[in-house]
């Protein structure tokens, strides 16, 4: 019984986070779902469409929240499956853990801050610090890639859609 307590912990380091599968998917399934319950309501508070065979501004946006959040819930039961279940869980490492942090704060940012900086200088400059945080360092990779990003977006979005970008 102690070995199946110990399997269900965590091993702390400053380079490396380690714990078992089944508790790693039940946090990000927590996170998860308020994030997309938050976002399943304001899509439920999108006005109804005009015509009853349109599916209107919340339609698309709620059934995306609906099928994300039904993922959800099917992967926190099978985590809390594998977790009373007797055989030895899976344990993962998260390498870089801070690296990692940084990362999601640079998307947490570049949401927050697309309409303000604009789609263009936005793509630019977190695909660039995205890359960085996630430990590219070779400069060709660094300049070509947030480049080749933002003249895809702006062929296909503002060229062949004729989509008008912030």
């Amino acid at each position: 019984m102690e070995d199946y307590k110990k399997a269900l912990g965590w091993r702390l380091r400053w380079d490396v986070v380690r714990g078992s599968l089944p508790v790693l998917d039940l946090i990000g399934c927590a996170a998860l779902l308020a994030v997309f319950w938050q976002y399943y309501a304001q899509a439920r508070a999108l006005p109804a469409p005009l015509n009853q065979i349109d599916i209107g501004a919340g339609g698309f946006p709620t059934l995306l929240a609906v099928a994300t959040l039904i993922a959800i819930v099917a992967v926190a039961v099978s985590a809390v499956v594998r977790v009373l279940d007797p055989v030895p869980v899976t344990w993962v490492s998260v390498r870089r853990p801070l690296y990692v942090l940084a990362t999601v704060g640079l998307l947490v940012l570049q949401s927050i801050y697309f309409e303000q900086l604009g789609t263009l200088p936005s793509v630019l400059m977190f695909a660039f610090l995205t890359m960085l945080a996630c430990g590219e360092r070779r400069p060709l990779h660094l300049i070509g890639v947030p480049f080749a990003l933002g003249a895809f977006i702006y062929v296909v979005f503002n060229l062949a859609l004729a989509v008008n970008l912030p």
